[in-house]
């Protein structure tokens, strides 16, 4: 080791010697909400207003008189206009219009008038303004429509129906808007999935090699032919939230992927939905089983972290605490370049993961080739044959809770990383997976089984108090 190799890892050694020094006060800065990236005011951190002293037995209103229930045909705006607006004829007049219409506006004949200045006077004015202005507002009106869209139209048809927009939302041309740069359109799209709340996201060219070869039931492709690769899937966006934290520290029983499934699936459908509104194809692939294609090294492409030894994208900001989706589309982007941050050469030799594993379905050797790509392979067999003998919720997920990179952002965590990323060494790689044991340790990984396979139902952390059912419930 030469002078410098030297001081680099003397300098490496002492910051990892010092954050162990500041173990326990790092792990006391660890038990606050706010530290939970991608997840800080989930615990209603901003209603802070004490309502409490403020209460009183009555509210505010008074009543005054007998009371009635309104009727929503005639007292929503909305329905009573689509329906006036249907029904009337001027030939007829007020007489041409439903009973319970013609009694409302002659009880109410000034809303009468105004109902009829938006028909014949307004609509027709914004109508032919709409036509000529409409272009300058059409990210607010693909924002506006795409915060409705929960979920994707036509998925099951082939994706050169399903993908496109069937004409311009906001206009009459099928064409797809002009846009200035790739580079503008990624930062405004990387926007847009954070403004729809992603907690990361990233952009790759489609490496054709992560499509299925065949697909999945349910997706519009003929289930026994090859999928031949739509020309239209160009670039690959990548979006992703982590699961809800304390219950994702208490698996394998009381966590679950469903929170940022869902989260992660709507985020990817409105993408899909404002790209499509700008006239370009988009097709959302999202949790749990609704893809045409393997997300993990689309989000290493997309340089959102790196696979670790368990098979999940370890991220610098969530560490492998991340559900991810993906949009496939046409749209011209710019994609992210992947990042080293030293995953492989961490993964070489903490191992945590593999030890923690009770199904044994996670390696302790080395990467092995697999399809021509060098990687870890688990044994998917062994981990879905745990996940089935849980109690709790379906599935596993002991491997993320126990990864070192999976921590909540405080200090100490982020000063750890810097170190861990720094280090050519790998010295503190040994040092920081101490810590890990020390501070963070878990049963037996046969504890985690079910009492009839020998196990005691354990989880890695005692669950957070909103989800022991002993406190709450009668049993």
């Amino acid at each position: 080791m030469d002078r410098r190799q030297f001081l680099k890892a003397t300098g490496a050694a002492s910051a990892t010697m010092g954050s162990i020094g500041l173990g326990f006060f790092g792990y006391e800065a660890g038990r606050d909400p706010e530290s939970y990236t991608g997840w800080e005011t989930h615990e209603g951190a901003q209603q802070t207003f004490n309502r409490k002293r403020y209460a009183r037995d009555y509210p505010h209103y008074k009543k005054v008189g007998p009371t009635s229930r309104a009727d929503a045909r005639t007292d929503v705006i909305f329905y009573r206009r689509g329906d006036f607006m249907r029904s009337w004829k001027d030939n007829t007049g007020i007489e041409g219009l439903p009973e319970h219409l013609q009694e409302y506006y002659r009880k109410h004949p000034d809303v009468l008038n105004q109902d009829l200045y938006l028909m014949k006077e307004i609509f027709p004015k914004q109508r032919a303004d709409y036509r000529k202005y409409r272009d300058k507002f059409i990210l607010a009106s693909a924002w506006s429509n795409a915060m409705g869209a929960v979920s994707p139209t036509r998925i099951n048809q082939p994706p050169e129906k399903s993908d496109f927009p069937s004409r311009r939302r906001f206009g009459d041309s099928s064409e797809p808007l002009k846009m200035k740069s790739a580079k503008k359109t990624s930062k405004l799209i990387k926007k847009i999935a954070h403004e729809l709340g992603s907690t990361l996201v990233g952009i790759a060219k489609l490496n054709p090699d992560w499509v299925y070869l065949y697909p999945m039931r349910g997706r519009g492709f003929e289930p026994d032919k090859p999928l031949e690769v739509p020309k239209h899937w160009q670039y690959a966006i990548v979006v992703g939230t982590p699961m809800s934290w304390d219950p994702m520290y208490a698996n394998p029983n009381y966590g679950t992927s469903n929170d940022a499934y869902s989260r992660s699936r709507i985020i990817a459908f409105r993408l899909a939905s404002f790209i499509k509104q700008l006239g370009y194809a988009a097709r959302p692939h999202t949790p749990g089983t609704d893809y045409d294609l393997m997300v993990p090294p689309i989000a290493v492409d997309a340089g959102l972290g790196e696979q670790g030894r368990h098979g999940i994208v370890i991220t610098p900001e969530l560490g492998c605490n991340i559900r991810p989706a993906v949009i496939t589309t046409n749209l011209p982007l710019i994609p992210d370049k992947p990042i080293d941050i030293g995953i492989q050469s961490f993964c070489k030799t903490c191992k945590i993961c593999a030890e923690n594993c009770p199904s044994g379905a996670i390696p302790t050797g080395d990467r092995i080739e697999v399809r021509g790509y060098f990687r870890y392979q688990i044994d998917t067999a062994k981990c879905h044959t745990f996940w089935s003998s849980k109690l709790g919720n379906m599935g596993c997920r002991i491997c993320v809770a126990v990864c070192p990179y999976t921590r909540k952002s405080n200090w100490l965590h982020k000063a750890a990383l810097k170190v861990s990323v720094n280090d050519p060494t790998g010295i503190s790689h040994s040092v920081l997976t101490g810590l890990q044991k020390r501070f963070y340790p878990g049963p037996d990984p046969q504890k985690y089984y079910i009492p009839s396979l020998g196990g005691e139902n354990a989880s890695y952390r005692p669950p957070p108090w909103w989800l022991r059912a002993e406190d709450f419930i009668e049993f």
